[in-house]
């Protein structure tokens, strides 16, 4: 059965952002003109994430800097206590911020062919997740992407990405909007969230955080990210 798409409180830009305390995390949501799409898309999600940043640190956008690892994922060397995540699909996009603990974030929006995606399950995936996959050929291509966008957020949070093997682990999302996996290492888990967001099409969004068993789950808010001035901030506990 399909789950119902998320009805997400806004967030302005006018309002500042809640403030993060440790073990606090925060999705914003934003959907851009549908005439922007791939390479300017990509610009404008980056210029996005510069302005949400500099709006949680005590630097301008000139003084901001942004570094990766080897592995590929952005930190900032400036303020290294405060984590972040950008994706980007179709002409949406998402942000994770989190303090203290690494986070990840995926967004895909539903689309392609359903061969494509059973070829690319029976080939990269664990086999109790092509079971899953295989239990409901109706909604094949919604399931297909919402475990992929699991995995993925997984993985930017682990800071890897596809260089761990994607049958390495499962994922299997949950009815309830949670998923639980295990890492490579047995101290590391991850409490991922999974949900449905509309605009010009279905997308799948995954975020959550990875961290050792000591540490108490990350509690989220999540929000879709306005330009136009209202005069309230609502929020949703997650």
């Amino acid at each position: 059965m399909t789950a119902p798409v998320a009805v997400l409180p806004s967030i302005y830009r006018c309002d500042p952002l809640p403030e993060l305390k440790t073990g606090e995390g925060l999705c914003l949501i934003r959907h851009f003109a549908p005439s922007l799409s791939g390479k300017l898309l990509r610009q404008q999600a980056q210029c996005w994430l510069r302005q949400v940043l500099t709006s949680c640190l005590p630097v301008t956008d000139t003084q901001l800097i942004i570094a990766r690892t080897p592995e590929g994922k952005p930190w900032l060397p400036d303020f290294p206590q405060l984590r972040f995540n950008l994706s980007h699909s179709g002409t949406s996009a998402a942000i994770v911020l989190c303090r203290g603990v690494e986070v990840g974030v995926d967004l895909e929006k539903v689309s392609g062919k359903v061969e494509v995606k059973k070829a690319i399950a029976r080939r990269f995936f664990h086999p109790d997740e092509q079971r899953w996959l295989a239990e409901d050929e109706a909604d094949y291509l919604l399931r297909f992407t919402r475990l992929w966008s699991v995995k993925e957020a997984w993985l930017k949070a682990r800071g890897t990405g596809l260089t761990q093997p994607l049958a390495g682990f499962c994922a299997i999302p949950q009815h309830c909007g949670i998923t639980q996996v295990s890492g490579a290492h047995q101290d590391e888990t991850g409490l991922l969230h999974h949900r449905l967001i509309e605009d010009d099409g279905v997308y799948c969004l995954a975020y959550g955080a990875c961290s050792v068993q000591k540490d108490l789950p990350v509690r989220w808010q999540a929000f879709v990210y306005q330009e136009e001035l209202k005069p309230s901030l609502r929020a949703a506990g997650i």
